[in-house]
């Protein structure tokens, strides 16, 4: 398919007004010569002669804009392609566009062209190149055994997204221990709220995001930091009341470690294992200290029933991780209860 650029829309102006080359390009403050080169797509258009061709013809700048920047981008994804010897079809086949059209996750222009698919998603990744979306957003730390960067980004952008609807208070990290101190309560009452645990992350500084991931993209969760702002995105994977929370406290994990370095700098080295090692440690010392969680798996007759101190969720969450009990025991089933994120 041609590729339209404003060139072409430029020539039919003027043979339609009857305007010559030398008329016009008088008019602009150009050389006749340029305007051939520009008429022939040898050179691009700069703003000022875009600025004298709408003041001239009428035509709208952001319409000269727009039809420039689309071939611009189509030409990218082209050259791309070509590059990378893809066809169409299959680097849509990263981004899984079938499901993005059928659950409408991206507002796409023309669901039938690949070409305007393909444009769209770059667009809402806010990257002017494919060869930019494996760049964008290193400066996460995110929980999962990801080997689909593009659907990876597209979920964080998603989240990105949603966060920036989100009334957020000021955040100290002092603020950490309250809300580690908020999850555990909720815990002891079986109590999970989305909305409630939302509000109350935004009241002391962090945002919170749980929504769905793309199928098949193995995301759990993420963290990250925008300008100041400590941000906690989560999927909706999680089916019992322990796993969403250590999911969370994870996340807080790394808000309290991880902060300054995401903070400082927008390209993070991924030590993957030793950061999510570390991060799940503090969330299991945070669900049971390490100290009491010793003493109850080496104890026999530890009754949980009578367990007052920790929410009952997290010990058998703990003594589950720990090959203590099993995931399918009675236990776990009772005490780990099943919810509905919504």
């Amino acid at each position: 398919m041609t590729k339209i650029r404003f060139k072409d829309y430029l020539k039919d102006y003027l043979e339609y007004n009857k305007i010559s080359n030398k008329d016009f390009a008088e008019r602009i403050g150009i050389s006749q010569k340029h305007l051939i080169d520009i008429l022939a797509g040898n050179m691009d258009l700069s703003s000022s002669i875009i600025e004298k061709i709408s003041l001239v013809t009428d035509i709208p700048m952001s319409y000269i804009y727009n039809v420039e920047t689309n071939y611009k981008l189509e030409k990218e994804i082209d050259t791309y392609l070509l590059e990378e010897d893809y066809t169409i079809s299959r680097y849509l086949n990263k981004y899984d566009y079938k499901y993005l059209i059928e659950n409408k996750y991206i507002d796409f222009t023309d669901p039938s062209d690949k070409m305007e698919i393909t444009k769209d998603i770059l667009k809402f990744l806010r990257v002017t190149s494919p060869r930019m979306v494996n760049k964008i957003d290193n400066g996460i730390y995110f929980k999962s055994n990801n080997n689909k960067p593009e659907m990876l980004a597209l979920w964080l952008e998603k989240c990105y997204r949603e966060s920036l609807k989100q009334e957020v208070g000021e955040y100290h990290k002092d603020n950490i221990d309250i809300l580690v101190n908020y999850i555990k309560e909720c815990a002891k009452k079986n109590h999970f709220h989305k909305n409630e645990l939302i509000k109350e992350f935004n009241k002391y500084g962090i945002c919170l995001v749980i929504i769905d991931d793309i199928p098949g993209s193995k995301i759990r969760g993420a963290f990250r930091v925008n300008k100041d702002t400590p941000c906690i995105y989560l999927t909706r994977k999680y089916h019992r009341i322990a796993d969403v929370y250590f999911a969370l406290l994870h996340e807080l994990a790394h808000c309290k470690s991880d902060y300054n370095r995401a903070k400082a700098s927008s390209l993070v080295s991924y030590e993957t294992d030793k950061i999510e090692d570390n991060a799940d440690k503090q969330a299991f010392n945070w669900m049971v200290s390490e100290d009491d969680y010793q003493f109850i798996a080496s104890n026999p007759k530890y009754d949980i029933s009578k367990e007052e101190k920790y929410p009952k969720a997290f010990v058998v969450y703990l003594l589950a991780h720990s090959k203590k009990i099993n995931y399918n025991s009675t236990e776990y089933q009772k005490y780990n209860a099943l919810i509905e994120i919504d």
